[in-house]
Order: structure tokens, then C-alpha cells, then sequence
């Protein structure tokens, strides 16, 4: 779907942040309530996740 990181829109819905992490979204949901330090806004019952927060997320996992 998308090449690379910085063609994903700004904001990913689960469905697309599980996608970019090569995890299902059931997954992702899990992860979600288990780390409370995943980059995740809560609007309502939707959940959304900043393309940037998730980087950065990312990095500072992969780095340890």
C-alpha cells in the first residue's frame, strides 16, 4: 500500500498503524492497553495514532 514511512498519512487508524507494524489490529489493540506508552489518541470510541508519535515510538523501541 504505502512505499515507504512518509507516505502514510498523519494521522493512521489502527487498521493502518497494525499494517505498518506487520501486526493484525487485534494485536495492535492489545499492545495498546498493554503499553501505555504507544503514541494512541482516543477520540470518542475511535482510536487514532500520529504518523510522527509512531516513529518516534518505534525508534525508542528499537533502540533498546
Amino acid at each position: 500500500m504505502y512505499k515507504n514511512f512518509d507516505e502514510l498519512p498523519v494521522m493512521l487508524s489502527v487498521a493502518q498503524a497494525a499494517e505498518t507494524l506487520g501486526i493484525s489490529t487485534v494485536s495492535l489493540y492489545k499492545l495498546i492497553k498493554k503499553d501505555n506508552t504507544f503514541p494512541v489518541i482516543e477520540m470518542g470510541r475511535r482510536k487514532v495514532i500520529p504518523k510522527e508519535h509512531l516513529k518516534k515510538w518505534i525508534e525508542s523501541k528499537i533502540s533498546l
